[in-house]
């Protein structure tokens, strides 16, 4: 599913040349990829390495985009409403957070996700730790945190730190929920003002 996230991401935002021109220089034989095949990790590497190369810019901020672009593009809008189900509001969503790993085991147990544990630091301030076995991916989730705060109307700040452990990755994520009832009107309005 990832590869095939990826494939759209880079078609839809860069463009089909791009997306051919990633290909070719992964050295891939084809151009798409099946959402229910299982494929190499090195492939994906390859992939994420060559669309680098071609557009100038870090495997982080690719995959800082590509987590924004799956809540965000109308094509993935089902993914959206699926991360929605955790509530009516932003902090809502962090707390289901918890559960996500076993609900997505139980539907589709071969699929490869983190294990998430989010601690409230406070009202508006929250730790979430997560576990991840592929390599890197902590970016992914840092986009989809963010783009997942606008959806739900909340202006958050959110750092970011990564660890890598012998068998998998950490990443930690501190967010502080700054307003939850912002939207881009209620900004131009301050800023007319």
């Amino acid at each position: 599913m990832i590869n095939r996230g990826l494939q759209c991401y880079i078609r839809d935002i860069h463009g089909v040349d791009v997306w051919e021109e990633t290909c070719e220089q992964a050295k891939l034989s084809f151009y798409n990829f099946e959402t229910m095949l299982t494929y190499d990790d090195a492939t994906t590497e390859d992939l994420l390495k060559s669309f680098s190369t071609l557009i100038n810019r870090s495997r982080e901020e690719i995959l800082e985009d590509f987590g924004t672009y799956v809540v965000s593009e109308e094509t993935l809008s089902a993914v959206r409403r699926l991360l929605k189900l955790g509530g009516n509001n932003y902090v809502d969503f962090l707390q289901s957070l918890n559960f996500v790993y076993d609900r997505a085991k139980m539907a589709v147990p071969d699929l490869d996700i983190p294990t998430m544990e989010l601690i409230a630091n406070a009202p508006n301030q929250f730790t979430l730790h997560t576990r991840f076995q592929k390599r890197g991916y902590g970016a992914a989730l840092l986009g989809l945190l963010r783009a997942l705060a606008d959806d739900y109307g909340a202006l958050v700040s959110i750092e970011h730190c990564h660890k890598s452990q012998k068998f998998a990755d950490e990443d930690c994520f501190n967010i502080t929920i700054l307003r939850e009832d912002w939207s881009s009107e209620k900004y131009l309005e301050l800023v007319k003002h």
